[in-house]
């Protein structure tokens, strides 16, 4: 079954509750979340490890301490010993998310800000850019975010990353929250990209939010209509002994 969990930040936290994040993580996300600049992504960071842990140990009955993790050549992250298991993280704003199942998912968060259409027209395909362009003007500025999202939850289903141009296939949007993939135009597919995307049999789902986000998930089973499942950040701090 496809979950997804998100967890939405304060602005900043304390640095006491950092201290006992980074004592929580791996070596390596602790040794990451100093080198960042700016808090806001350090603790994105840590709280992004910290949320994956607990759906690992509370969902699947895993021990971090156990836990292998390994990256695939594309740089998407897996466990080595338990192939079962699949799961994608995404953050954007004050939001964490964290989508898990037994098979591949992937999932994309985007806060809504102000953008160049033109660059719709050099990522999207025609079929969607002309979509875009088509809508009210008041309306489409969530409909890009819409369709940014749901392309970028497609790439990161099947793990690939930017190896995949994002005008070798399309969203085609069914209704309010579905939509399924579709071959571009004959013209815009001169590599016969979309032979590979034709073979992946996937599932689309947007998640309603307020205003200010955009959420999209993909799988390889339909989502449903089941509301995002929330988290407060402090569920998932450790124990003031642990440190």
């Amino acid at each position: 079954m496809v979950t997804i969990t998100g967890v939405h930040l304060p602005e900043l936290l304390p640095d006491d509750v950092m201290t006992r994040m980074r004592f929580a993580v791996s070596a390596e996300r602790r040794d990451a979340s100093l080198r960042f600049q700016r808090q806001q992504d350090a603790q994105r960071s840590l709280v992004g490890e910290l949320l994956l842990l607990h759906i690992l140990r509370e969902r699947y009955q895993l021990d971090a301490d156990t836990l292998d993790m390994g990256k695939n050549s594309y740089g998407k992250p897996f466990l080595t010993q338990h192939p079962h298991v699949h799961f994608n993280l995404s953050h954007a704003g004050d939001w964490i998310i964290c989508a898990d199942d037994s098979a591949p998912v992937g999932v994309d968060i985007e806060k809504v800000r102000p953008i160049d259409f033109a660059i719709a027209e050099r990522f999207f395909t025609s079929s969607e850019y002309k979509l875009l362009l088509d809508a009210p003007e008041q309306k489409r500025l969530q409909l890009f975010y819409t369709l940014w999202t749901l392309k970028e939850s497609y790439i990161k289903f099947v793990g690939k990353g930017l190896s995949i141009p994002l005008d070798s296939f399309a969203v085609q949007l069914v209704d309010e929250h579905t939509a399924r993939l579709t071959a571009p135009d004959p013209k815009e597919d001169s590599s016969g990209g979309w032979d590979d995307h034709r073979s992946q049999s996937c599932f689309f789902r947007k998640i309603n939010m307020d205003g200010h986000y955009q959420l999209a998930v993909c799988a390889t089973r339909p989502i449903g209509p089941r509301p995002l499942l929330m988290l407060d950040w402090s569920e998932l701090l450790p124990p003031e002994h642990f440190i």
